[in-house]
């Protein structure tokens, strides 16, 4: 789930269920199909009295299109069904390919007469295909063989083994020099070769693979240029940001020959800062540059970690320039050859930035509230921070402190017992008396407000699905929770359970559908108690992080 995968429940009851058994239409259908894909769209019809007729269709500009035609006997059924997305006219082009407007329409009869009708705009477009293409190496010597690897992946990044019809090479001076036709991947791969000449010309040789018909192009590089190889080099490791706040930070500095064996010898470190000049002259106030060294041995895999203290280069006093400069020399041991590398590490000095996660606007009393809050600095995750929530309810304050993870985001979970149906503000700072003068003076306050309502239903009915954070891992199963309140005396006294419909969408496609079925009481003087809790389980599917939305037409659905 996370933003990757959703889950819908749609939550009716089984037909001896219900007091009044109203007839109830759903279709649930991709917002965006890609064709030549296969795709899949669902329908729910239940309490149904008699046989009904449905059909859908897909109009589009040149012809329409069935998608399903079939009877539905009472008293109905839910299913997934499942149509390869036709070829069209485009109306338009993107960056994506070619694309347009076509509309699905349902239609669902009893007999005659029509009984449910509905018309939606959905967008057929050509699947993009995409192209990761990556050489052997970035740089080749007159007379090497380049090699190169190209991956195609369909839009769901699935390896596919559709040919690619063209393939060149082209030299500095844009001549093409090489071409393959109608290459056929083996797993999604394609591997190919090119002699270079022994006088090659030197400068950047560009591989480009074009599909015409599927209006997708990709393109790589590598360069021929005279070089020889370094005995030697040195990686560093280091944070992506370093924030005043942090006491300390670490720094790994490593050697490996360029066949990979790890080099073993004597680090050497200059870590720099240097006074603002605006600082300077502002103030008038001369501050000195500072310069700490440092020495370590590599260790066997050929990395020296160097633990650095945040005091040792005043991270916190203001008036430095935000990034210090690194400087390394690895002496080999036995030898006493030496490789050096600079590299300049950036320090956040603006605000932290705390935010809400993505939030439900509405709770329910009595149900757990869940949420999360991300500290960050220009961007970047600042983990193992303390951040602060504090709820409202009627004037009456709690005050919550959170630890960050990893990824820089805290979770919560708030007991909604005593919140008595009212309006709740909950807020999360990154201050809340616990930092120095210092602190505050260097890195802003900041803040995020919340207003929770109350959830209302006529119904006095209520579901919501408990929120389950990070991707779900490939193959495994996850189970789902799900809190409910369903209202007895809605119900046939001799009822005996509640069927629950559900959808896992994933990238606005429908990967899963399932039901599932819930034993109820049939306590006939408890009539009007308020049914609680239940739970559920579905298969975990990775995603990416883009989800749009599906289309549903249903009656009153607009």
């Amino acid at each position: 789930m996370g933003t990757a995968i959703r889950l819908w429940i749609l939550a009716l009851l089984s037909q001896s269920a219900l007091v009044i058994s109203d007839p109830h239409y759903v279709v649930v259908f991709p917002a965006i199909i890609d064709h030549p894909n296969m795709e899949k769209f669902c329908i729910l019809l239940r309490s149904l009295q008699e046989t009904n007729h449905l059909l859908v269709t897909l109009e589009m500009k040149a012809q329409n299109h069935t998608l399903a035609e079939k009877d539905v006997e009472a008293p109905g059924t839910f299913e997934c069904i499942r149509f390869q997305a036709p070829s069209f006219v485009s109306t338009s082009k993107t960056i994506y390919g070619e694309e347009a407007i076509v509309n699905v329409h349902v239609v669902i009869r009893k007999g005659s007469a029509v009984t449910f009708e509905a018309r939606k705009k959905v967008l057929l477009r050509k699947a993009f295909l995409r192209h990761l293409i990556q050489p052997s190496k970035a740089l080749y010597k007159q007379g090497e063989i380049a090699k190169f690897r190209i991956v195609r992946l369909d839009d769901e990044f699935k390896a596919i083994d559709k040919s690619i019809p063209l393939i060149w090479l082209k030299d500095p001076d844009k001549n093409r020099i090489a071409q393959w036709v109608d290459v056929k991947p083996l797993h999604g791969i394609v591997d190919l070769s090119f002699p270079l000449a022994s006088e090659a010309a030197l400068g950047t040789y560009t591989i480009e693979v074009e599909d015409k018909e599927l209006s997708s192009k990709a393109d790589g590089e590598f360069t021929v240029g005279e070089y020889e190889l370094p005995r030697f080099e040195i990686f560093f490791k280091y944070p992506s940001l370093v924030t005043i706040l942090d006491e300390e930070f670490q720094l790994n500095v490593c050697g490996k020959y360029p066949y990979g064996k790890p080099v073993r010898g004597n680090v050497y470190i200059n870590l720099t800062r240097k006074a603002s000049e605006a600082f300077g002259i502002v103030t008038q106030i001369d501050l000195p540059k500072i310069v700490k060294s440092y020495s370590e041995r590599t260790d066997k895999t050929g990395c020296a970690t160097f633990t650095i203290n945040g005091t040792d280069i005043n991270l916190l006093v203001k008036g430095y320039e935000n990034l210090m400069a690194l400087s390394a020399v690895l002496e080999e041991e036995g030898t006493g050859l030496k490789a050096t590398k600079k590299d300049n590490i950036p320090i956040a000095t603006s605000e932290v930035d705390v935010a809400f996660g993505e939030l439900n606007p509405f709770y329910k009393q009595g149900f757990p509230y869940s949420g999360k809050i991300r500290v960050s600095v220009n961007d970047s995750p600042v983990r193992n921070y303390t951040v602060h929530l504090i709820v409202d309810v009627d004037d009456a304050l709690t005050h919550i402190q959170y630890i960050t993870d990893g990824d820089g985001t805290a979770y919560f979970s708030l007991d909604t017992t005593a919140w008595n149906d009212t309006m709740v503000s909950i807020k999360a700072t990154n201050t809340f008396g616990s930092k120095t003068e210092e602190q505050v003076a260097q890195m802003s306050n900041s803040e995020d407000y919340k207003w929770l309502k109350p959830f209302y239903s006529e119904s006095n009915s209520f579901l919501e699905i408990q929120h389950v954070e990070g991707e779900l891992p490939c193959g495994k199963h996850q189970e789902v929770l799900v809190d409910y309140i369903l209202d007895r005396k809605e119900l046939d006294p001799e009822a005996d359970h509640v069927d629950f419909y559900y959808l896992v969408v994933s990238r606005g496609k429908i990967v899963s559908s399932g039901q599932k079925q819930v034993p109820i009481g049939q306590d006939e003087s408890e009539v009007g108690v308020l049914i609680r809790g239940g739970t559920s389980r579905v298969e975990g599917q990775s995603a990416d992080r883009s989800c749009p939305r599906c289309t549903v037409l249903c009656p009153g659905c607009g």
